[in-house]
């Protein structure tokens, strides 16, 4: 893709978030009724102690394919779930985290891409095609964000801000911006622990990047930050959302 201006960048995210998210019918409802395994509340101080609880659950999700995590997300007075897993086939040769939103049933999965001298991270469907919205692929890159530091925790927030700008683009409007920065929280770090589990022999750039800058004990130590940093960061992310939504 080409690398878009900070203007051009959040004019994509304004206009893509526009996309409703429950689609066509969509109820919001749990499949079978069954609760979803975490389930994300609206308050900061309550998002940000249970995001700091779940390095161990990420940890074992990245470690077993095909279990599911599914992840309750607050839209008004409805509820929307995500179900994360990873796969070590299909889209890509390497361990990656797919996510379906169970209204819709839409998938896509989380794959690495490279921009600039970045990674990004993109979204496809399980044919390998571009998941896109208002006719643009969603792929979003460290090098569309405002210069970050070098060490790894801070990479890491990077690497969440990102997240959190992808799904914002695909799920849309309803949201809540502090949520949407904690799907962005946990799918970073899933996709990163599940590189750090698997990714042997791979040599893609994106990944050979996160394999030389970042470690499972960086990952721990980014969960076991106090949560009045963690609430930072969501308000951070929240902010930079805000640039780009209505």
């Amino acid at each position: 893709m080409v690398r878009l201006t900070r203007r051009q960048f959040f004019g994509f995210v304004t206009s893509s978030v526009l996309t409703p998210l429950l689609g066509c019918g969509g109820s919001g409802s749990i499949i079978a009724n069954v609760p979803p395994d975490i389930m994300l509340p609206d308050e900061e101080t309550q998002l940000a102690s249970l995001l700091q609880r779940q390095f161990d659950r990420l940890k074992s999700l990245a470690e077993t394919p095909n279990t599911t995590l599914r992840i309750g997300v607050p839209v008004g007075r409805q509820q929307e779930v995500l179900a994360f897993s990873f796969r070590d086939d299909g889209v890509a040769r390497y361990r990656h985290l797919r996510v379906v939103r169970e209204s819709t049933g839409e998938a896509v999965n989380l794959l690495w891409g490279w921009k600039g001298l970045l990674p990004s991270v993109m979204m496809v469907d399980d044919a390998g095609q571009p998941v896109k919205r208002s006719g643009r692929a969603i792929e979003v890159g460290f090098v569309d964000l405002p210069t970050q530091g070098r060490q790894a925790l801070d990479l890491i927030a990077a690497g969440v801000k990102v997240a959190a700008i992808a799904f914002a683009i695909w799920l849309g409007v309803g949201v809540g911006r502090a949520v949407l920065s904690a799907i962005g929280f946990l799918a970073f770090n899933a996709m990163v622990l599940g590189l750090l589990a698997a990714a042997i022999g791979v040599f893609l750039p994106a990944i050979k990047w996160v394999l030389d800058n970042i470690t499972l004990d960086d990952v721990e130590r980014f969960f076991r930050r106090l949560v009045d940093d963690i609430i930072g960061l969501l308000r951070e992310i929240a902010g930079l959302l805000a640039e780009g939504l209505p």
